[in-house]
């Protein structure tokens, strides 16, 4: 075990964070971390770090002295250095620097007339040894392969780190946590700065890496790819699920759905004892009438589950019905300084009731083509024409449809000032501003906070033609799925720029994609143009021939050919390894295995009872059938356990075809 929390509560102040909290962590797993924001996420990392101490339970640190090799990334991180990128990213690694000046010294020593050379030749060889054990020979190599591949050019390896973007910095930072984490990497919100290349790298990556990950997220679709566990904190407790995050969904849908079953039987249960009690309280069966009072007064009761605190209920109602068409653009292109960013797109219809994705890396002019739908810039060249009765409402990353003088009450009141108070109260609610919070200033505002208040501005006013820039930035994902939720209901058309894979998957019926200079539109959502879309342009042509569902993951970049391969003709495509096949494979083996051990020592404790029962005096009857109890429970437990195993093998054989 590289790490864990067993049963523990922290509290800031009068705030309860985390309440009997139990998470382990062993070799080869990955785990997702996922909960709402202020969930306690990453509090749950600084205990692991020692940044805080438990109030209570017990903390097992992944820490140097147990021989464990951590990296931990965090966006709050600044650099130790001030030198250039490649000396930040190595800075982690002084020991290994202290033993290559060792090494040298002892190097120069051994030229020396008069030197103890077998003493030094017997410390050089330790040296060299601890050397090589923390891969000093590679380390640099490795440096810059990772740089590389998280976007900087082999240039920027000397550029001075205080001369970066936040951004860039964050890159670092990240570069330099998988440099030292060879067995353990605790990651808090990585993705975030990675554009899509980088992005897939990562999964890559993790899903190769020998180090056990875990992986604080709101990346579903990153989740998806690369968890083998989550665990989830909600209202301070924490849950664990085995597998990814969409498995993680189907287990969490069956326990609400479990959980409300419960609820309505003890709600009958708990009604029939009160009308019980009610009835015969003060008559002839007034004794068993207190006795069931007593009993009710200390029922565990369980709590009502609500399906809206795992979503933030948006509406998005289209006031006035546009005509079929919503949005027209001919010959359009947009730039800045009158110079286009891509080649103009002669023209393309966005129909009433359609979700078009704007896909690309950054930079390219998705945010500045929705810029130009919503006449906020002027096109390079063409234009865009509403249809008939269109409304445009047009959200934007930095929310400037808020203004910073109103409070969360004033700023939706502002929009209908002829509204009643409780039916601007009553709307605030449905974005999960209630009590004390509608009164709050916009400038005191998360920026999760910030999104929901913008959206419902939006929707105050009325639209029909949604254009949408990166919605989902800031939000957890409960917020994400409402979101999504939202835009499907939505009759009206949605154009959406974002980098979000799962948002793409669920919502978007058609692409436009703005790379190279070019924008080209495609019909179908992310999953039948993933390879299109990730700019994977190398596998698009063989992911056409494949079946109609191929595998999601691509071929590692690292793979390389068997020495004995032989040469393919120029028309056969090598074929994609699929990861996915790969991953369920090892999930699968490692479940065997592990029910193959629980097998083994079922059988071993039922041999040795029975070894004990053969030599005990039949006269002592009594602790002879405790024994048999015991016998029966570990062949009611074997029997289990077989099954398990018989389970585990039947689909590791399936994953293997």
């Amino acid at each position: 075990m590289l790490a864990s929390l067993n049963h523990v509560d922290l509290r800031f102040g009068p705030q309860e964070v985390l309440k009997d909290v139990t998470w382990a962590i062993q070799e080869g797993e990955c785990w997702g971390v996922i909960g709402r924001n202020g969930a306690g996420k990453s509090t749950v990392f600084k205990l692991l770090l020692g940044q805080l101490e438990a109030d209570a339970g017990t903390v097992v640190k992944p820490t140097k002295e147990r021989g464990i090799r951590m990296g931990h990334y965090a966006q709050d991180l600044v650099p130790e250095t001030e030198g250039s990128v490649l000396e930040e990213a190595l800075a982690a690694f002084g020991d290994i620097e202290k033993l290559q000046h060792e090494m040298r010294d002892l190097e120069h020593r051994m030229g020396e007339a008069g030197a103890d050379l077998t003493e030094v030749m017997e410390r050089y060889q330790k040296v060299t040894e601890a050397f090589e054990h923390l891969d000093g020979f590679t380390i640099r190599a490795r440096a810059e392969s990772i740089l590389q591949s998280l976007g900087f050019s082999a240039a920027d390896f000397e550029r001075p780190v205080e001369t970066l973007s936040g951004g860039q910095k964050s890159r670092v930072m990240l570069a330099k946590a998988i440099l030292k984490g060879q067995d353990l990497l605790l990651l808090d919100e990585p993705t975030n700065h990675l554009d899509l290349p980088s992005l897939r790298w990562l999964e890559g990556f993790i899903q190769e890496v020998d180090a056990t990950v875990a992986i604080i997220s709101h990346d579903r679709y990153f989740l998806d790819k690369i968890a083998t566990e989550i665990l989830e904190l909600e209202q301070g407790r924490s849950r664990v699920y085995e597998g990814n995050y969409s498995e993680f969904m189907e287990k969490k849908e069956q326990e609400l759905e479990l959980l409300e079953r419960h609820y309505e039987q003890q709600q009958a249960y708990i009604k029939n004892q009160e009308e019980y009690i009610r009835r015969n309280i003060a008559g002839q069966n007034t004794k068993q009438a207190r006795g069931r009072r007593t009993h009710l007064s200390k029922l565990n009761r369980i709590q009502k589950p609500l399906r809206d605190r795992r979503k933030v209920k948006f509406l998005f109602p289209e006031t006035q019905r546009s005509g079929d068409v919503a949005l027209v653009l001919e010959n359009a292109s947009v730039g800045w300084g009158g110079q286009p960013l891509y080649a103009p797109l002669e023209q393309l219809q966005v129909k009433r009731g359609q979700k078009m994705g704007i896909v690309g890396l950054n930079g390219t002019g998705k945010s500045t083509l929705l810029k130009a739908i919503a006449e906020e810039i002027p096109f390079i060249t063409g234009q865009a024409r509403l249809g008939s009765q269109v409304k445009v409402g047009y959200f934007d990353q930095h929310h400037r449809n808020l203004d910073p003088r109103n409070t969360v009450f004033q700023q939706i009141h502002g929009v209908t000032p002829q509204a009643v108070k409780q039916d601007v109260l009553g709307f605030l609610a449905k974005f999960q501003f209630r009590g004390d919070e509608v009164d709050k200033p916009v400038t005191a505002l998360s920026g999760g906070e910030r999104a929901r208040l913008s959206i419902a501005t939006l929707i105050r006013h009325g639209v029909n033609l949604l254009l949408l820039d990166e919605p989902t930035n800031h939000m957890d994902i409960p917020s994400m799925e409402a979101m999504e939720d939202t835009i499907l209901s939505f009759t009206g058309a949605a154009i959406v720029v974002t980098h979000d894979r799962y948002l793409l998957g669920r919502v978007a019926d058609s692409l436009l994609r703005i790379h190279e200079g070019k924008a080209e539109f495609r019909e179908g959502g992310y999953e039948d143009h993933q390879a299109w879309v990730d700019l994977d342009l190398g596998s698009e042509d063989e992911a056409g021939s494949q079946d109609p569902d191929p595998p999601r993951k691509t071929a590692s970049p690292q793979a390389k050919p068997s020495a004995a391969a032989k040469p393919s003709s120029p028309a056969t495509k090598p074929v994609a390894v699929d990861k996915d096949k790969q991953r369920a494979i090892k999930r699968f083996e490692k479940q065997v295995a592990e029910a193959e051990a629980k097998v083994a020592d079922l059988e071993v404790r039922l041999a040795e009872l029975q070894k004990e029962m053969a030599t005990m005096d039949p006269t002592d009857w009594q602790a002879f059938s405790a024994r048999l109890d015991a016998q029966k429970a570990l062949e009611a437990d074997l029997a289990y356990a077989m099954s398990d195993w018989e389970g585990a093998q039947g689909a590791l054989e399936d994953a293997q075809r």
